[in-house]
């Protein structure tokens, strides 16, 4: 599939002129991992030296496919895939998608025991292997600012909210779709899902790593590891992993 940027009208930039292109790809191999940010504990040793990692897909979506027209995913098709694995979807519709993924996104699904789908208009995220579990991960596209953000404010605490005010309305809007995939990350990396109020969950930490606290069962809280990934003028994307697990997202992105 290749991608068609103008039907991601959710930008007037191109929805990955900041990705560097990582070169051909003649197989399904994983690129390198993504390298901890400067400063950070980890960064004075590799990736795969420190941590497990976790092959994930960032792949824009188009209506073109090459197996003829009205075959592929469209964009409004990712967001009825988001939160769905491999077990959640039958046979039949397994099929269909792995039939109108890229070769090298459904020749790493395929060979996987599980993967999860995280999706927002025009974008898909796969994420393979069973260690895929054990992280959350949370993708929404940020609306020109003609359009009203699809995440709504009552998802903020007081501090974020505080923190958003100071803002001029379009640089707002996206921030508060950027603590809003922070908290649904950090949800899903420890299975709470939307059990949990987002509001409760404070996400205002300023750069694009910190940790957010999830309230637990029994009153323990859970600490989680959360960074933003700037990929896409477009969207806005968090990862994150339970504390102390060495998990890391191995990226291939864009990938169309």
């Amino acid at each position: 599939m290749k991608s068609n940027a103008a039907l991601l009208d959710l930008s007037p930039q191109a929805p990955f002129d900041h990705v560097v292109d990582p070169g051909p790809h003649p197989g399904p191999a994983c690129p390198a991992p993504l390298a901890p940010a400067p400063g950070h504990p980890d960064s004075a040793t590799t990736a795969s030296d420190s941590a497990t990692t976790v092959p994930v897909f960032v792949v824009p979506v188009g209506s073109a496919s090459p197996h003829g027209s009205g075959t592929g995913l469209s964009p409004d098709d990712c967001p009825a895939l988001n939160g769905r694995s491999r077990a959640t979807l039958d046979g039949a519709d397994r099929r269909r998608l792995l039939s109108r993924l890229p070769e090298r996104v459904s020749a790493a699904m395929a060979a996987a025991g599980h993967w999860e789908l995280y999706g927002t208009r025009g974008l898909l995220v796969v994420a393979c292997g069973d260690d895929a579990r054990r992280m959350g991960f949370s993708v929404e596209s940020v609306r020109p600012e003609a359009s009203p953000p699809d995440t709504p404010y009552e998802v903020l605490t007081g501090h974020e909210s505080r923190i958003a005010a100071t803002r001029p309305a379009p640089e707002r809007d996206r921030l508060v779709t950027r603590f809003w995939v922070r908290k649904d990350a950090a949800l899903q990396a420890v299975g709470r899902g939307l059990s949990l109020a987002p509001e409760r969950i404070e996400a205002g930490f300023p750069g694009d790593r910190g940790t957010v606290t999830v309230p637990g069962p029994h009153g323990l809280d859970v600490p989680v590891s959360v960074r933003n990934i700037a990929f896409s003028s477009a969207y806005e994307f968090a990862v994150a992993v339970p504390e102390p697990l060495a998990l890391t997202p191995a990226f291939s992105y864009p990938v169309g």
